[in-house]
Parts: structure tokens; C-alpha cells; sequence
């Protein structure tokens, strides 16, 4: 089993905030960073899932190499993966909910775009947040995808501890993990994709906001 690739986020940047500017771009810088600071937990779960990770994918190869002569040590591994998988359960819950905020503190976009007079910018704007929830979405089908590959792999770890299991029956469930694994890793490109893109439009709006300081 692969080890998942972390995903990546959206970076915050001061626009207006300590001088004198546009009142869009002072609106924007303020949607822009309570957006990103309702994304705090989200990225402070990534390290530790990345950890998790490691570590699970160790464990894991560790149980591979004991033998049937060593079963009392399979089991005790396997129920330290186990746990391990459901507390990236937790912190992916910790993560979506840190997601879901941002989301609707990122709705006062709407007020934005309404309120300014420039129809550029208005167009830029309306085409950031579609950038934006394109971005969410994309996390909401990480989510989804991954939360399927922990199912799996807890399947797996548990028929490591039947005796019973028959070698056929693990590897197609092992390439049931693998197939759901690069399932994930779709996921989580995309979502990265939509991430620079998004950062990549900001910084533009950022710019030309400036330059009509």
C-alpha cells in the first residue's frame, strides 16, 4: 500500500490591510483570511496524517514478515493499525468540519462582488469563486475516496488476524486497496490542481488591485 500523498492548501495573502485601498480589496482581504484561518485545522491535520501514514505503511509490511508461528504478534500489530486507521478517521472528520467552515466563511465573496462598481473585477471575482468551489468540491470527493481506503484497509488488517483467511481472498482485497489508493491520489491531484489554480487567480486579483492604489 502506497502511502497517501498529502493535499495541499490555499495560501492567505494581505491585500489592503495596512494602508489605505479600495473598499473591494479590503473586503477581499478580509474574506480571504477568515477563509484561510477557518482552514487552521485542516492543515494542521496534514503532518499528522502523513505520520500516520508512514507509520501504518511500516506496520503493515512489519505484519507481512511475521509468520503464522508468530499469530499472538500479528494480532497485537493489527490492533495497533486499527487504531491507527481510525484516528485518521478523526482527524479527517477534524479536517472536513475546518473545510466546512471555510466554505462559508468564503460565502462573503457574494457581498463582494455585489457591492463593487468595476466590471472587471466583479467578472475576476464571480470567476474566483467558481475557482474556489471547485476547489471544495474537489476536497469533498478526497474525502469521500478516502474514507472508502480506510474502510479497506481496516478489512485487511482484520483478515490478518483469521487465521482462516485464505491467501486469494487477502490479495484481492489488498488489490481492492490499491486500486482505491490511486483513487485517492486522483482525488487529492485534483483538489491540489484546483488549489494552485485558485492561488494562481488571487495573486492576479491582488496585483491589479494594487496597481489601482
Amino acid at each position: 500500500m502506497k502511502r497517501i500523498v498529502s493535499a495541499g492548501i490555499f495560501t492567505s495573502v494581505l491585500l489592503l490591510s495596512a494602508c489605505s485601498g479600495p473598499a473591494a480589496g479590503e473586503q477581499l482581504d478580509a474574506v480571504l483570511n477568515d477563509t484561510f484561518d477557518a482552514e487552521k485545522e485542516y492543515r494542521e491535520t496534514q503532518k499528522k496524517m502523513e505520520e500516520l501514514e508512514k507509520d501504518e505503511q511500516q506496520l503493515f509490511e512489519s505484519i507481512m514478515a511475521l509468520t503464522q508461528e508468530q499469530q499472538d504478534e500479528v494480532d497485537s500489530k493489527v490492533e495497533e493499525a486499527l487504531a491507527s486507521a481510525q484516528e485518521r478517521l478523526e482527524l479527517l472528520a477534524a479536517e472536513k468540519e475546518s473545510m466546512g467552515n471555510a466554505q462559508e466563511n468564503f460565502k462573503e465573496i457574494d457581498t463582494v462582488i455585489a457591492e463593487t462598481d468595476d466590471a472587471q473585477l466583479k467578472e475576476e471575482l464571480s470567476s474566483l469563486k467558481e475557482k474556489m468551489q471547485e476547489r471544495f468540491d474537489a476536497h469533498g470527493q478526497f474525502t469521500e475516496a478516502y474514507e472508502t481506503l480506510n474502510g479497506l484497509q481496516q478489512e485487511l488488517y482484520t483478515m490478518l488476524m483469521d487465521e482462516e483467511t485464505e491467501l486469494k481472498t487477502m490479495q484481492e482485497k489488498a488489490l481492492e486497496v490499491n486500486e482505491q489508493n490511486t483513487a485517492v491520489q486522483d482525488a487529492v491531484t485534483a483538489f491540489n490542481n484546483s488549489t494552485e489554480q485558485f492561488n494562481e487567480m488571487k495573486n492576479q486579483i491582488v496585483d491589479n488591485l494594487k496597481e489601482d492604489e
